[in-house]
């Protein structure tokens, strides 16, 4: 053979069936596998469900909802509960005609919640009397609840344009309304059973008879507030009071709270670096108030109790009839031994928890 001649390659196999297959049917396998996966997990989130439920039956809760099943398949877990009541041995809780709940299916430690059509809150008895409920309704009413595996749950509320009304007017709810609403429950990154909470109320409406309404003065205000809370798992009862009384008994308080309010040109800001109740759940612990813009600050102090009506002729000069934008006015405040004391001077009874 001549060095010159070209080499011959040897022919080409045609591509057989399986080969031409394989992707296929790796993709059959994987749609196969995603499929039993979202099927198991939709079972285990319909059984978790029922065994939360038998537990707070247990417990001495209320809870009906409509039959319900997961739904969502191929990437989402999707629940939609008809006719919701939950409602504790203290009567506080909430009913709801709709709730959709939905997570996706590969990130099931976090679910966001819908509540379209509004719903109700359940205020409970409060000294043996029933407090009646409060109808809510909005642009959008939605939460999200995330980190399922850990002691402490990552929890966000949020209302856009949330309206509020009571059932019993002499009984009224703390707002009429409110631009936006948003609470935040985490935990804390540095230390264990211990939550980082936030509550940012803006273009804010409080009924005139409520506290809220009193603190506000009749005119639209902004709210922000945050704390950190101990001794987090030690805050559990039948209602609101037994919670407060168990948490602390175990040492529970408050850290790092920072308040801001701002009523028109009336600016507020409190802070406290720790903050307790004692037995009778009234504040212990120090908190310091600044005040300054224009208004009058005695309607804020007035309504909070940190000045009583009674001690008002004493405490006036502290403060001035009103505030001019250029002034700032400083004032701390002690509680203890069941009395808000500024300096040697007692000026109310310490604000007590409900």
């Amino acid at each position: 053979m001549s060095e010159t001649e070209p080499h011959k390659q040897p022919p080409k196999k045609a591509p057989t069936k399986w080969g031409l297959a394989w992707p296929f049917l790796i993709v059959l396998i994987a749609l196969g596998l995603w499929s039993a996966y979202w099927i198991y997990m939709a079972r285990q989130v319909e059984s978790n469900l029922v065994a939360h439920r038998e537990a707070l039956i247990r417990a001495g809760y209320h809870v009906q909802y409509d039959p319900v099943s997961v739904r969502g398949y191929p990437f989402r877990m999707f629940m939609e509960f008809k006719k919701v009541e939950v409602v504790a041995p203290s009567g506080k809780g909430f009913a709801a005609p709709v709730i959709a709940a939905e997570a996706n299916a590969y990130a099931l430690d976090k679910w966001v919640m819908v509540a379209e059509k509004g719903l109700t809150l359940l205020r409970g008895r409060h000294n043996g009397l029933d407090l009646g409920q409060v109808t809510v309704t909005g642009d959008a009413l939605r939460a999200s609840v995330s980190g399922l595996n850990k002691p402490i749950y990552d929890v966000a509320i949020e209302g856009l344009n949330p309206v509020f009304v009571s059932s019993d007017p002499a009984r009224p709810f703390a707002l009429n309304g409110a631009e936006r609403f948003e609470a935040y429950l985490r935990p804390n990154a540095k230390t264990a059973d211990m939550a980082d909470i936030l509550v940012r109320i803006t273009g804010a409406k409080g009924d005139p008879l409520s506290l809220a309404g009193k603190i506000g003065q009749t005119k639209p205000f902004n709210l922000h507030w945050e704390a950190s809370v101990n001794h987090v798992s030690q805050f559990k009862g039948v209602d609101w009071g037994q919670s407060v009384e168990h948490w602390q008994k175990g040492g529970g308080a408050l850290s790092a709270m920072k308040s801001s309010l701002k009523i028109e040109e009336l600016n507020l800001f409190l802070e406290s670096d720790l903050m307790s109740v004692d037995t009778n759940r009234r504040l212990n612990g120090q908190l310091k108030l600044e005040i300054s813009g224009s208004g009058d600050p005695f309607g804020f102090l007035l309504s909070t109790g940190l000045i009583g009506a009674e001690y008002e002729p004493l405490a006036r000069p502290l403060v001035g009839v009103r505030m001019v934008a250029e002034k700032a006015v400083v004032m701390n405040f002690e509680f203890r031994d069941g009395g808000t004391y500024t300096g040697p001077l007692k000026v109310s009874d310490a604000p007590k928890v409900f």
